[in-house]
């Protein structure tokens, strides 16, 4: 008998606000097309704009628990 894999579990989608929060990472770290970023993350200049604070928020947090 032939052993088979079960069938792929989906990805699972992200959500605006984490795509958004991975399109700021990118942008940090000097991605050099702002434009390709968005697109390839499908959020919008306003996504940016409203989830900005909670990305600031993250990263903030993270440092914290590195010292």
């Amino acid at each position: 008998m032939i052993a088979t894999r079960p069938a792929a579990a989906p990805i699972p989608v992200l959500s605006r606000e984490h795509r958004t929060w991975i399109a700021l990472y990118c942008l940090q770290s000097n991605f050099p097309d702002r434009q390709q970023v968005l697109v390839q993350n499908d959020v919008t200049e306003d996504d940016l704009r409203q989830y900005t604070p909670g990305w600031l928020l993250l990263r903030h947090r993270h440092q914290l628990r590195r010292r």
